[in-house]
């Protein structure tokens, strides 16, 4: 007879531990018998594992729920301040820093303006600072996410062509920083992750992150598309139609981006206002900003009709600062689209807002390392987690699994 030895019984333990986990962060707060259903365990295995959870701190029991035969049984939930992770967007012009916990509830906010001509290392060096006042006290941090504009392939930051920045490796500097360890993720890729980890099941998913310049981040079954080099999803370098020789190419997003959109109103208005202004002006019903931002439906409308053919999502998610106009973006964008579409099925193409605003690349940034957690069984241990939600190889990617985030 073969018998299991004690680093099998440790992994079906882990294993069992992440099941439960993942069906409460999926489901929200269940009682030990529903646990049981959820996750096919027998109620001892359930009760002996959540017991231990609580224990530890991570989880915690809350209201009674009665399913009306029976005893009523206590609902388990998530006991947010043990699990806690840091999502960071390095953005152009400016960084975004949430404190974020299984429960999707923001801890703790800020950020603040950058200049796109600082450093990577003086930003990370700003970052540690800020976290270290900020947070004086973070033993409770699992680890960080940093999402940034640019072409990332594993824990390399390949190019970032609205910074300059190439070849860096900006998680290994702010490990060494902060001693935590860190996830990079392009910051298109972290928003569509983050849709997916807290409820968008649909599948793929394209995100499209409107900022000063253009990206996208595509998820196919709980897997981010990056290629083989981590440049999938760069779309605001598409090339645009034919170009002179000898002259520089004209690229999407010198059309489609806010900082085109917004050149665009102030040569037509004569102002010098941003795009906050734009947007203000616009709800007060001022026609040159209700004209650009017709304009930039009508831009958009078109590149999804492009983006549905090459990678035909289930559902579009529009994220970024862009996100803020969508009272004004929605119906002539939707029209655009009836009228590009290739397929009467991509006239019909859902598209949405995402729920979490301008912060949706943080939001994505802290859920690679809460997903890390969850794949692990709810340990702080950074090796390759028993669970393929965490690390499994994305798809076009590397094989290779590194050993831990940084």
């Amino acid at each position: 007879m073969v018998r299991s030895s004690p680093l099998d019984q440790q992994a079906i333990k882990r294993q069992n531990r992440r099941l439960i986990l993942e069906a409460l962060q999926r489901q929200g707060p269940l009682s030990r018998a529903e646990l049981a259903r959820e996750v096919g365990l027998t109620k001892s295995t359930v009760s002996a594992l959540v017991q231990e959870m609580l224990e530890e701190g991570l989880l915690g029991e809350g209201r009674l729920h009665n399913p009306g035969l029976g005893r009523p049984g206590t609902r388990l939930e998530f006991r947010s301040e043990n699990a806690l992770a840091l999502g960071v967007d390095l953005g152009v012009d400016d960084t975004q820093v949430i404190v974020l916990d299984l429960n999707r509830q923001i801890q703790a906010v800020w950020e603040w303006v950058e200049s796109p001509s600082t450093s990577l290392s003086e930003r990370l060096f700003k970052l540690a600072r800020q976290v270290q006042n900020q947070l004086p006290h973070y033993p409770r941090l699992l680890g960080i996410g940093l999402a940034i504009p640019g072409v990332v392939k594993q824990q390399e930051l390949l190019y970032a062509p609205g910074l300059g920045w190439r070849k860096e490796r900006p998680a290994e500097t702010l490990s060494n920083l902060l001693h935590l360890p860190v996830a990079l993720e392009n910051n298109a890729n972290a928003a569509a992750l983050g849709e997916t980890f807290w409820g968008e099941n649909h599948s793929p998913l394209l995100f499209i992150m409107l900022t000063t310049g253009l990206g996208t981040g595509l998820v196919v079954e709980e897997q981010v598309y990056r290629g083989r080099h981590g440049a999938a999803g760069e779309l605001g370098h598409w090339l645009l139609g034919s170009q002179p020789r000898h002259h520089p190419p004209s690229v999407v997003e010198h059309q489609l981006s806010l900082r085109a959109i917004v050149g665009h109103y102030q040569s037509q208005s004569g102002r010098s206002e941003g795009f906050r202004g734009l947007l203000e002006h616009a709800s007060r019903g001022d026609r040159p900003a209700l004209e650009a931002l017709e304009e930039l439906a009508y831009r958009l409308g078109c590149f999804i009709a492009n983006a549905a053919v090459a990678y035909d999502p289930a559902v579009v998610v529009l994220g970024g600062p862009g996100a803020e106009a969508w009272p004004w973006l929605e119906a002539p964008l939707r029209a655009a689209l009836k009228e590009q579409a290739f397929i009467p099925e991509h006239a019909e193409l859902p598209i949405r807002p995402s729920a979490f605003g301008h912060l949706a690349p943080a939001m994505g940034a802290a859920a690679l390392v809460l997903q890390r957690f969850l794949a692990n069984g709810g340990t702080r241990d950074w090796s390759p987690p028993i669970s393929t939600l965490g690390t499994r190889p994305t798809i076009g990617g590397s094989k290779s699994r590194r050993k831990r985030y940084a």
